[in-house]
């Protein structure tokens, strides 16, 4: 914005305001030039002829021409009522002029569809429709969604666990608002079907409550290598940012975008480094943008005009706190991993689009057409499912004003009220509409009733409903199509499931579009007369049905103090967009907040000015018992990530069994103390010729290999051992309650003798309780004991 500037950072908000000026008085300068209608020799040009069919000239300056005839409706058969218009030319098209387009409801001729009986749905098949459950053990599964490339962010491995995306089968991506986490299910429908859960180490802020995910799907944008954002990610955070209620609302929130490529830092173990494939791995967010505190639904946008795809629409619940709003985010370039620079992108709120939420921790499905250029959003609280158009509306003014919680103070960040944007209602009467899909061919849509469990299906080109299948499931949450078998998926949240809708057959015969070919020829001939502006090549020929052709935008002049950062006591109040990034080192401000301990409710302590400030383990931020393994405590690496003191890495070198800390120090196994109730990782790393082996002395020891729930027999009954050998991953060894002193060993199994030998005393914290209080007794006894000795030794003495 501030032209002719060495560095783009040199632009402040006064330096944007004074060249705003000059360029508002450079363009009233040519403005004026253009308004005056007069020749060089003084005479007044000819005007340019009007076009012929027109009536008389009415006093206000617009001519128009007499309306058509009604038009046939826009439904051939059914239930659904359907449209009439009757358009007239109207010049100039102004909002200072009549419109050019009437519409109003009609019934459809035909009642009844003479294919209802025989036609099914392509997503549901034919014959006896079934509820079938993919999967289960979500927590609260709020949405779904696949991954458009899959195998690529797990691999072959992860966790220290094998997957196998070559012997295919789709991956689905499940949103657990439960805890904040998302479960991705691979190769499904084969024998290889496995789930994997992760989150983002700052879960409590980037992926809290999350109710709604959408990937970058488009394969073929045109784009360079470098700007294509396919395989991105964006999930939608229902919380007005409370830190799991351990805060009060600053509503500084809204969607976070990750890369699912796990390399180049968009995966990290809990230090911060590249993931290993045997250790537990963490999403780390590539942007997050905080104008949607309470975002329920969001879509991305298929278009191929923005420089990097990155664009995302969201269902606002908060709004302006009486109602809620359509949101446009347009991440633009990301900022990547690690960074924290929000000072480059666009997001626009469309204030006329009012959305009204359901119950708390309803889903909003949402879907962009990629070629009708339409958003539809279910909206939960009025029964409806809205369409509006993505490349309609106007800019009006900043929001900075009105909506003063914003990402960046610099001029580069474009956040903006738009207005007159087309929108209508695309079906009325649904019981809490909830999750929505767009059939692959873009010809259907589905919506969800969550009260109901029905999935109703409608034609896309009329708005009909075409069918429904009940699903006998009051809690569904979102749905997708799966891009191979096309079958509908959906999640519900009261069984913690994932299903799909199946048929006992093929569907041969689907239904036909309801939409009446005389309408839509009526329609093409009306928008050859009417002269659109940039629309000739739109496709949606209902642009000009829903048009407010009256409707002119509310423009307020933005003055400098719109620039004003109200968040101002995080690093996003900096002028240098990079002074909280792990390249800038951390500032004299985050250093100071290491030994910050008012974490009360209201207390002055931003929490997110810790995360900005490089913290995951601090003393105020909320379950820091869940940071480790069970019963481990974290602690905070600056800049990079925490770690944990019940986490251990195994490698064999020379033969021998060595065991490093998780930054890669030789620790000595007598200074290994187990105790009881703890969970301790040891990670065998992958790169060993040889098995390790965890012989546990006592039954009362778990060995575990990757998961903890799962409790393997001990290997050999008769020497009461348990022992679990792998070559690469975790060994999980847990601790029972009732244990009192018991040892752990690690081997190296395919030696002829043991190398090096672990043995880790299991101490009773109950023995290290009661000692103390022992030690205290024998003092207090000593000294009564000699108390008393010299009391009757006085006694006798004065009886003597």
């Amino acid at each position: 914005p501030c032209c002719g500037y060495e560095s783009y950072y040199d632009c402040t908000a006064d330096s944007a305001k004074r060249l705003d000026t000059q360029l508002t008085e450079y363009l009233q300068k040519m403005l004026g030039e253009a308004t005056d209608l007069t020749n060089e020799n003084g005479s007044t040009p000819a005007p340019t002829p009007l076009p012929p069919v027109v009536s008389p000239t009415p006093p206000n300056g617009c001519f128009t021409d007499e309306f058509s005839p009604w038009s046939e409706c826009s439904v051939e058969c059914g239930s659904t009522m359907g449209l009439q218009f009757r358009w007239r030319k109207v010049v100039p098209l102004s909002p200072s002029c009549p419109s050019p387009v009437e519409t109003q409801p009609c019934t459809p001729p035909e009642g009844i569809c003479g294919d209802e009986e025989i036609s099914c749905v392509l997503e549901f098949g034919s014959g006896d429709i079934s509820i079938e459950k993919v999967a289960s053990g979500f927590n609260s599964p709020r949405d779904v969604a696949f991954h458009p490339t899959p195998g690529l962010h797990l691999g072959n491995r992860a966790e220290g666990r094998p997957f196998y995306p070559a012997e295919g089968g789709d991956e689905a991506w499940v949103v657990n608002g439960g805890n904040h986490s998302v479960s991705i299910v691979t190769s499904i429908g084969t024998d290889v079907q496995s789930t994997l859960s992760r989150r983002d180490r700052g879960y409590y802020h980037y992926m809290i409550n999350g109710t709604a995910l959408s990937f970058n799907s488009v394969k073929d944008s045109g784009r360079t290598p470098d700007r294509d954002a396919l395989n991105y990610w964006a999930i939608c955070n229902d919380n007005p940012n409370t830190y799991l209620d351990t805060k009060e609302p600053n509503y500084f929130m809204g969607p976070t975008l990750y890369n699912s490529d796990p390399s180049n830092g968009n995966t990290v173990n809990r230090l911060g480094d590249e993931c290993l494939k045997e250790e537990p791995c963490y999403f780390l967010h590539a942007d997050m943008l905080h104008e949607a505190p309470a975002c329920i639904g969001i879509a991305h946008d298929p278009e191929r005009d923005t420089s990097y795809g990155n664009v995302y629409w969201a269902f606002d619940a908060t709004g302006d706190r009486r109602m809620g709003q359509l949101v446009r985010f347009d991440f633009q370039q990301p900022h990547g991993p690690g960074s924290m620079d929000h000072s480059v992108a666009a997001i626009r709120r469309y204030v006329e689009v009012e959305l009204e939420r359901g119950p708390p921790g309803v889903h909003a499905g949402m879907v962009v057409h990629p070629t009708r250029k339409e958003v539809y959003v279910a909206v939960p609280g009025s029964g409806q499912v809205l369409a509006i158009r993505t490349d309609s509306g106007s800019f009006a003014r900043t929001a900075r004003e009105e909506y003063p919680i914003y990402s960046n103070r610099l001029p580069s960040f474009e956040y903006s009220i738009w207005e007159c944007a087309d929108q209508r209602v695309f079906a009325s009467g649904i019981h809490t509409p909830t999750g929505m899909a767009l059939s692959n061919d873009g010809e259907r849509i589905f919506v969800a009733e969550r009260n109901t469990g029905k999935i109703l299906v409608y034609d896309v080109a009329s708005g009909s409903q075409l069918t429904f299948v009940n699903t006998g499931l009051n809690s569904i949450g979102g749905m997708a199509i799966s891009p191979s078998t096309n079958e509908l998926y959906f999640v519900d949240d009261d069984t913690n499931s994932l299903n799909k809708v199946k048929g006992t057959s093929k569907c041969l015969l689907p239904f036909a579009s309801r939409i009446n070919p005389s309408f839509t020829s009526e329609l093409v001939n009306a928008r050859e007369q009417i002269d659109l502006p940039n629309e000739k090549e739109d496709i949606n020929l209902n642009s000009i049905l829903f048009k407010d052709f009256k409707c002119t935008v509310d423009p307020v002049i933005p003055n400098s103090s719109f620039f004003d950062q109200v968040h101002d006591d995080t690093g996003y109040a900096s002028d240098d967009p990079d002074v909280q990034s792990n390249t800038a080192g951390m500032d004299d401000t985050a250093a100071l907040l290491a030994n910050r301990t008012d974490c009360g409710y209201d207390s002055e302590l931003n929490f997110d000015a810790l995360l900005l400030g490089g913290y995951y383990c601090h003393t105020c931020l909320p379950e820091l018992e869940n940071m480790c393994d069970r019963g481990g405590t974290c602690s905070n690496i600056q800049w990079r990530g925490y770690t944990c003191d019940n986490e251990y890495r195994v490698v064999v070198r020379n033969e021998k069994v060595q065991i490093i800390t998780t930054e890669g120090t030789i620790v000595e196994p007598e200074l290994i103390k187990l105790k009881k109730d703890v969970t301790y990782r040891f990670t065998v790393l992958g790169d060993n010729e040889h098995e390790v082996c965890a012989i546990a002395s006592s039954d009362n020891i778990s060995v575990v290999y990757n998961d903890p729930a799962l409790r393997l027999g001990r290997s050999n009954a008769e020497e009461d051992l348990t022992t679990v050998c792998i070559d690469k991953g975790p060994l999980l060894i847990h601790i029972r309650d009732e244990t009192t002193v018991s040892s752990i060993s690690l081997r190296d199994k395919n030696s002829t003798e043991i190398q090096l030998e672990y043995k880790m005393q299991v101490m009773d914290e109950r023995v290290l309780w009661h000692l103390p209080v022992l030690i205290t007794g024998i003092v207090v006894g000593v000294f009564i004991a000699i108390g008393t000795a010299f009391y009757f030794m006085r006694k006798i003495s004065k009886k003597k």
